[in-house]
């Protein structure tokens, strides 16, 4: 398999809003290692035309995401300049498949990062905390047996984030903070990060560790988004989504038939 020809595909499909059409009929023999290269592969075009790598994510990292996505492990992806999003954005459901949205907590680097060792050692340059909503194409094509190959080749189907308009700067971070989803009036759902029980510092981790097995590294400036203990909701025009998370500055989004 050429992975440049099938990367150029997989970004087609993106462009064009039709994710993952490659892995739709033929069964994929792709490996979990070898979706990770074509990730890489597809982050590598998107760079050379011009887009920048704004940070990373870790997706996957609950019982409720793993089972609802039919996988044994957490994922990872980049975040691109291209798709981020203020608070108050109107999103149009033209721009996405599927669109659904997902509650978390990120977190912004004072620094570069050279190793996840260094890291561990030096806490302090994980800062910058806020909630936000992760975007996603909510699809699938090919069969469930190589459900995870799919996901970890499409970026883990992130599709942008919507970030709020302040952050909370301190390094102390809040184990208990509790997330609730709001669409218009209805409280679709809440749930504590127990994820980040001891801080952000081993999710941030084990971003490092898998960057650093491609060769790469988190580089100051870089958001992570740190995963979330809710599932993912589907969302349509009409909905106006709106997470809560203690001290927190609140993050919002319209989606909308038209832009």
């Amino acid at each position: 398999m050429n992975l440049q020809e099938v990367a150029t595909r997989l970004l087609r499909d993106f462009d064009a809003h039709k994710p993952g059409r490659v892995f739709a009929g033929a069964e994929s023999t792709l490996s979990i290692a070898e979706a990770y290269e074509l990730q890489f592969e597809v982050a590598a075009i998107r760079e050379s035309r011009g887009e920048r790598v704004a940070g990373y994510k870790i997706g996957c990292i609950s019982d409720t995401m793993q089972t609802q996505l039919g996988i044994d492990q957490p994922v990872f992806g980049h975040v691109w300049d291209t798709e981020i999003y203020r608070s108050g954005v109107k999103l149009c459901t033209t721009n996405f498949d599927e669109l659904a949205i997902e509650a978390e907590i990120a977190v912004r680097l004072l620094d570069d990062v050279p190793s996840s060792v260094w890291l561990r050692n030096n806490p302090e340059v994980i800062a910058g905390q806020q909630a936000v909503i992760e975007l996603h194409n909510y699809v699938f094509r090919g069969s469930e047996s190589k459900r995870a190959v799919e996901l970890i080749a499409n970026n883990a189907i992130h599709a942008g984030v919507v970030i709020a308009d302040e952050e909370i700067g301190s390094t102390d971070f809040k184990s208990t903070a509790l997330l609730q989803v709001d669409r218009n009036t209805e409280r679709l759902g809440e749930g504590v990060a127990a994820h980040l029980h001891s801080g952000p510092v081993d999710v941030v981790s084990a971003v490092s560790e898998h960057l650093e097995r491609h060769g790469r590294r988190l580089k100051r400036d870089q958001i992570v988004l740190t995963g979330s203990p809710l599932p993912l909701w589907k969302v349509t025009a009409g909905d106006c989504i709106t997470v809560h998370c203690d001290d927190f500055a609140e993050v919002s989004c319209a989606i909308v038939e038209r832009s």
